[in-house]
């Protein structure tokens, strides 16, 4: 029953529903045409945008947006019983990826899908820059006020205020 009640909230609700359902309960604005499940396990702020072609998704945990938040197009946020949370402030730009499960796969002798997962979620600080087509893996911690360069990979923990770029990224700077 979980699966189906999952699958109806993510491909079934009209997407203009779920875009009035968050304006009236976290005055918050999502593009029609994203996709963006439709449950209390996704929460936003005040003065979030969502724009079009985003995922937004989960299985049990929770996805938590601080305010004044912008996902852009092409963003894909999803999680499965670990939380995902988002401070305030924090900008994600396009093609950027946030994971807080992953897919266990280090037995050779059984199937990768019979391995099960591992859910870490992951947490985000306020103040916060993604840049475009970056991939945030489970169990990640982003610092307030940190800014992840284009195309990174964030495998760890980012300290408050720092720059980082790379695939593994890497602190390149810190804001001053």
């Amino acid at each position: 029953m979980n699966a189906f009640r999952r699958i109806s909230q993510r491909y079934l609700a009209p997407r203009w529903l779920v875009s009035i359902y968050f304006y009236f309960k976290y005055k918050c604005v999502v593009s029609t045409r994203a996709q963006v499940q439709f449950t209390d396990c996704i929460s936003f702020g005040s003065g979030c945008v969502v724009k079009a072609f985003a995922v937004i998704q989960t299985q049990t945990g929770h996805v938590k947006f601080g305010a004044d938040c912008a996902v852009s197009s092409f963003d894909h946020i999803s999680t499965g019983t670990a939380d995902v949370v988002i401070g305030d402030h924090v900008r994600i730009a396009s093609g950027v990826t946030l994971l807080g499960g992953d897919r266990n796969f280090g037995q050779k002798e059984v199937l990768i899908v019979e391995q099960g997962a591992s859910h870490q979620g992951l947490r985000i600080g306020d103040d916060v820059l993604i840049g475009a087509n970056a991939v945030i893996l489970p169990g990640s911690h982003i610092g307030k006020g940190a800014v992840i360069g284009a195309g990174s990979v964030v495998t760890e923990e980012v300290p408050d205020y720092a720059i980082v770029a790379g695939s593994p990224a890497r602190i390149i700077g810190h804001r001053k």
